[in-house]
């Protein structure tokens, strides 16, 4: 009886996350059909954002060291919880921006806001479903919560190569363009 309550408040949690993220993907990809009239402009654009993006996602351990955790008052009860759901999204952004930004990146490139959403809900639900199980499933996942977060380093080294690899193709994309 005394699980319900955490089930309920990991589902919440995940809900804020998970639609947090559908949003963002949505607005990247109108945002990107609207900056695509731009032609060249916007490769240019999207190229230099991505190049920075890639960078920061490399450095992100360096960076993360100098930015403060935000303060988030609490809330309590599912609505907080949901509540906590969406600022997490964001306010984590410096432990996801690789991944966050490629995905970003490719929904506005894409300009189709159903696959910009779409896109991003499947990457939130991946954000989303360790915290999910742990509500779940509690004290049983800790060991596997540690050995992903080891792994935390190699995704964020191949998500901003990605992004290095985006910007090369935002190149040629401008120069063919222009």
């Amino acid at each position: 009886m005394r699980r319900r309550p955490g089930v309920a408040l990991a589902l919440a949690f995940f809900v804020g996350l998970v639609l947090t993220l559908g949003v963002l993907g949505t607005a990247a990809a109108l945002i990107g059909r609207l900056l695509t009239q731009w032609k060249a402009g916007f490769a240019f654009g999207a190229a230099a954002l991505t190049f920075i993006a890639g960078l920061a996602t490399l450095f992100a351990p360096a960076v993360r060291r100098r930015i403060p955790d935000p303060v988030i008052r609490q809330r309590r009860g599912v609505a907080g919880a949901f509540v906590y759901g969406v600022l997490y999204s964001v306010a984590t952004i410096t432990t996801s921006a690789g991944p966050l930004i490629l995905l970003l990146t490719v929904a506005a490139a894409m300009g189709r806001p159903v696959y910009g959403m779409s896109l991003s809900v499947a990457y939130g639900i991946g954000r989303g479903l360790p915290f999910l199980a742990l509500g779940i499933f509690a004290g049983r996942l800790g060991t596997w919560l540690e050995r992903i977060d080891r792994g935390r380093r190699s995704i964020e080294v191949i998500s901003g190569l990605a992004l290095l690899g985006l910007t090369i193709y935002f190149v040629r994309l401008a120069t063919v363009l222009a």
